[in-house]
């Protein structure tokens, strides 16, 4: 249950940071196409914050591939140790099986 929380904050985290960014974008979008400037000037303004939002997005694609990436690692090292406590209680039970069988 403790790892549903987890995921819970991080993508509440990341929606968070989605929503901050397209608002941001959104709103410096606004205010270029609203300003009293040239075409010119307006166009080399918005190519500079679509790059700075691209930025963002890359930024964002490593961090979430980073946390995929030692979620996985995780999710295999508690897999591997499940696979060992299934072996050990089946040999315990085999072993059990056995001695009870001989004493009978």
């Amino acid at each position: 249950m403790n790892h549903m929380k987890k995921g819970k904050v991080m993508s509440s985290t990341g929606d968070t940071l989605l929503a901050f960014l397209v608002g941001a974008t959104v709103g410096g979008v606004a205010a270029l196409l609203l300003a009293p400037e040239k075409g010119e000037k307006t166009r080399k303004k918005l190519k500079k914050e679509f790059r700075n939002l691209q930025k963002a997005g890359e930024g964002m694609y490593d961090d979430t591939e980073k946390a995929i990436e030692e979620k996985a690692a995780e999710l295999v090292k508690l897999a591997q140790s499940q696979v060992g406590a299934v072996k050990s209680a089946i040999e315990n039970g085999k072993e059990t099986y056995i001695k009870q069988s001989k004493s009978a």
